[in-house]
């Protein structure tokens, strides 16, 4: 999965930038959701800094997988690295806050959360966003089975009690956007780095898939279930 995540992302932070519209909506929501935040941050998945450059949140360190979305990040943010969010490379008790915006799900929730804990200080805060079980049901109707494990509400929750974290507020909100056809969303897909072909073993399988979405030529909605949380350690 690291290396598809890596791969995918690792061409596209230019296309991803503009067309990722819903998340930049959802960068937004986070932003108010989360209100104030003080002391030093860790953006988990930062991509093309979408909390960054919309938050004011000066003193905060983004980390994404991708090389190439870490360069685009460096344009507004110096301080920008390239690293796993599910083995962080700093020390214990290192930030007073941790924010992620439509990321996580592409990591191990349950590692990734561990890793949160180990590095936020005592009373840290953590408040991100994660697409939940419902998201992207039109992508599974058009491929007419399912693609995408998504967990659901009671499972996030689960695992942040599991580790020490005290949920003080969630909510879902969803997001959509509306396609003229399938292959327009597998064309607005492809350019926000989301691989729905890139497991199949043989370029006739890939063929057969990109085949299902030109065939999809009713109007379609691209929807995400989006779980928002703030939770405190």
């Amino acid at each position: 999965m690291k290396n598809l995540v890596r791969f995918s992302f690792s061409r596209f932070s230019e296309s991803y930038d503009r067309e990722a519209v819903l998340q930049r909506e959802a960068a937004k929501i986070l932003i108010d959701f989360a209100g104030e935040l003080k002391g030093r941050g860790i953006d988990l998945g930062c991509g093309t800094g979408f909390l960054y450059r919309l938050s004011g949140w000066d003193n905060i360190i983004g980390i994404d997988i991708s090389e190439d979305m870490i360069r685009f990040y460096r344009r507004f943010n110096p301080a920008g690295i390239v690293a796993d969010m599910e083995d962080l490379p700093f020390k214990d008790k290192s930030f007073d806050y941790a924010v992620s915006n439509f990321s996580i799900h592409w990591a191990d929730f349950e590692k990734t959360v561990k890793e949160i804990k180990r590095v936020l200080k005592d009373n840290g805060k953590f408040v991100f966003n994660i697409p939940v079980s419902g998201s992207m049901s039109v992508v599974e109707e058009i491929l007419g089975d399912t693609k995408f494990d998504f967990l659901p509400v009671e499972k996030v929750i689960e695992l942040l009690d599991k580790n020490q974290f005290k949920v003080e507020q969630f909510f879902i909100k969803d997001l959509k956007k509306d396609f003229e056809d399938g292959y327009s969303l597998l064309t607005h897909l492809h350019k926000t780095g989301v691989a729905i072909n890139t497991g199949s073993k043989t370029l006739g399988e890939k063929r057969k898939i990109v085949k299902k979405f030109k065939d999809y030529t009713h109007p379609v909605i691209l929807n995400f279930k989006l779980l928002f949380v703030k939770a405190k350690l």
